[in-house]
């Protein structure tokens, strides 16, 4: 297992800082890419300044609001604005996957591996400080996650609200929130489910009405199958490269897991049913992804704090996995 040096937060907290600096500002020395959608994150930036937009406001892009936001109060350029707040929300991210493990009693040494895990994950590494927005939705994952766990209303409302103008993935979180209700821990999430729900609608419509939708006629085909959508992702090398590291050691030991120990596995599954809930729900969003939108690993990374705490849950009662 990990030796006292790495089971601190100091050594944590260097491993996660050298990680997202080779990549910070979309670094070009190891990966040479275009903008991508970050360009239009840009300009959602600037339109929230007041300042001349370089970029088209199109969505999905300019509803995706919460990282924006914070970065358009920095005094940095857009680009550096969007990932210092990267930063800080993944930050974040890791105390509230620190206090999920933490919640399931875990050993110590299990703690630290699932941190690493997600701290030392290829997505963490490539999509951190690209001048993406993924941090506010895995942040409102993470937290809305830990608030179901920790029975706080309140704070799985906040997640979800947060989350809606973060992006569209959080609509996660109700189904996980349903699951606990179901796996018998507190009816009460059955309302609170209901009423996440109402707020992500309330909040995405808000966001539809008032915020500018690019200049003129702005073709928005996003989330809805498509042919030309298709064809692309299955004939893209780096669809099944990122997909495939972003799967990670977390899918791989969950795997492991699920295959060498089924019968036992199965038979907690209510227990775990939240968390089964939220590794299935992000797996499925990543393949309907394949139809309808730019396929990448961003879509494992942000349910990360599922797979993971299964791994781990998994790991202290099947013991460690072979070989390792």
């Amino acid at each position: 297992m990990l030796s006292k040096f790495w089971r601190t937060p100091a050594a944590l907290l260097i491993c996660f800082f050298l990680v997202v600096a080779v990549r910070f500002n979309r670094n070009d020395l190891l990966v040479k890419r275009s903008l991508g959608d970050a360009a239009f994150y840009i300009g959602n930036v600037e339109f929230l300044r007041g300042a001349p937009v370089a970029f088209h406001l199109q969505a999905p892009f300019n509803e995706r609001l919460l990282v924006t936001i914070v970065a358009s109060l920095l005094p940095f350029d857009p680009m550096t604005s969007i990932n210092i707040v990267n930063v800080v929300f993944l930050l974040a991210a890791i105390w509230f996957l620190y206090k999920l493990l933490e919640h399931f009693k875990l050993d110590g040494n299990l703690v630290w591996v699932g941190l690493y895990m997600f701290v030392l994950s290829f997505p963490t590494f490539y999509y951190s400080t690209i001048g993406y927005v993924d941090s506010g939705v895995l942040l409102m994952i993470f937290a809305g996650t830990y608030a179901i766990y920790k029975e706080n209303h309140l704070l799985f409302l906040l997640a979800v609200f947060l989350g809606a103008i973060a992006k569209e993935g959080i609509a996660l979180l109700i189904p996980v929130a349903i699951a606990y209700a179901f796996a018998g821990k507190d009816n009460r999430w059955y309302y609170s489910a209901a009423a996440g729900l109402l707020l992500y609608l309330v909040a995405w419509g808000l966001v539809k009405k008032y915020i500018p939708n690019g200049y003129g006629d702005t073709p928005v085909l996003f989330w809805q199958p498509i042919t030309w959508r298709i064809v692309d992702n299955f004939t893209r090398l780096h669809a099944y490269l990122s997909s495939i590291l972003s799967f990670g050691i977390p899918g791989v030991l969950c795997c492991y897991y699920l295959v060498r120990f089924s019968g036992a596995v199965k038979s907690a599954w209510k227990e775990e049913l939240p968390l089964w809930v939220g590794t299935i729900g992000g797996y499925l969003l990543w393949f309907y992804t394949l139809f309808s939108a730019h396929t990448d690993g961003r879509f494992f990374w942000v349910a990360y704090c599922f797979p993971i705490v299964l791994s781990m849950l998994w790991w202290r009662r099947f013991g460690k996995p072979y070989r390792i």
